[in-house]
């Protein structure tokens, strides 16, 4: 089964994309993230809709499923410009800091983390998957947690190709979302 990649190539983030300048670039990350989250959540989010009866009408009012249970793991070292919008629109999400650096810090990070495997859904989110480093979270969550890979999403701004084939050879039931392919041979 090959690795399921959604390729978000929406108007506005190839013109954040495009621009060369480092202190821009930084800066348009955080609307890349912000769009990136909001194409992967609207799969995922389940929103009720509750009428109240008033005296004069009804009001009609949106909530999140409190049921359901999502969970953000990030370097926020690394994406604090992405998350932080996103803790403050969507405080029912839990954004988890995890250090990658190898799997002790990643086992300290998350192995206090309660998922309930019908309710939960987890993304992880990186500015880059540069190399293997992803492949050991995703090993814990699956390995440790026992999280089924189809519960695990993926989110990055760019990806490179030779980390895409790792995760899609040894987890080929992951979904991940990205902008942009940063391919070998360039």
């Amino acid at each position: 089964m090959k690795l399921n990649i959604y390729h978000i190539t929406h108007p506005l983030i190839k013109i954040l994309l495009n621009n060369n300048n480092n202190n821009i670039k930084e800066n348009n990350y955080k609307y890349i993230g912000f769009l990136l989250i909001y194409e992967i959540f609207r799969k995922y989010i389940s929103i009720h809709t509750i009428y109240i009866k008033q005296v004069r009408g009804i009001k009609c009012c949106h909530v999140m499923n409190k049921a359901k249970k999502h969970f953000i793991l990030t370097n926020l070292s690394n994406t604090y410009n992405i998350m932080y919008d996103i803790n403050t629109i969507l405080p029912e999400i839990k954004i988890i800091h995890v250090n990658y650096s190898n799997r002790e810090t990643i086992k300290s990070s998350i192995e206090e983390l309660k998922i309930n495997f019908e309710q939960s859904k987890i993304l992880i989110v990186e500015k880059v998957t540069t190399n293997n480093q992803i492949i050991n979270i995703i090993e814990y969550l699956i390995n440790k947690k026992n999280v089924n890979s189809k519960d695990i999403n993926i989110g990055c701004i760019k990806s490179k190709e030779e980390a895409l084939n790792h995760i899609g050879h040894d987890y080929p039931n992951l979904r991940i979302y990205t902008t942009q392919i940063i391919y070998n041979d360039i």
